[in-house]
């Protein structure tokens, strides 16, 4: 694995460190009761160890660039698309989804350093740490200067450039393997 995958790698964990905190706020307050909430956020769970359990060989015979790369692209329609969900049932379809496209994530993410060498796992988990504390003080800083929807568009976009950048490492790949 190459240091331009860590690097997208990053952006999709500076993307959900972006929204994460005011994304359960919204969950929160579309629901407006704490029961509602904890649903919500139990669909996204329940998916999400369905998803890792049972399609976890069936994923397997898929690039983990291409898995990342749909969770990318739901990613970024998701909240560019938040700001007009009105109807709590569009809600808990989408917890559902981004609980199973997020489970992909895992799954790939998990094949894609199975094979690295410890150090440079040990690396990519400080520097996406790391990155994710300074977004989330970062935003909890520029806050003040800047709105929800604002920052859930950043989110989306950054999302929407990770996939573009790991559909064209997964058609790298790809073209690579055609050619061996």
């Amino acid at each position: 694995m190459n240091k331009i995958v860590v690097a997208i790698l990053s952006v999709v964990g500076f993307s959900s460190s972006l929204v994460f905190p005011y994304y359960v706020l919204f969950l929160r307050n579309i629901g407006d009761s704490y029961d509602v909430f904890s649903l919500l956020y139990g669909l996204f769970s329940l998916s999400l160890s369905i998803v890792v359990y049972f399609g976890g060989k069936f994923f397997e015979r898929f690039s983990p660039y291409l898995l990342m790369m749909l969770h990318s692209f739901f990613c970024s329609y998701l909240f560019f698309s938040l700001h007009t969900i009105e109807n709590i049932k569009i809600v808990y379809i989408g917890q559902v989804l981004f609980g199973g496209f997020t489970a992909l994530f895992k799954l790939a993410e998990k094949r894609l350093f199975m094979n690295a060498t410890s150090e440079f796992y040990r690396s990519y988990l400080f520097w996406t740490s790391f990155v994710t504390a300074i977004c989330i003080i970062g935003v909890g800083v520029l806050f003040d200067s800047i709105d929800i929807r604002f920052m859930f568009n950043i989110a989306a976009l950054l999302f929407l450039l990770s996939g573009f950048g790991l559909g064209a490492k997964f058609i790298l790949r790809s073209n690579k393997d055609d050619k061996n």
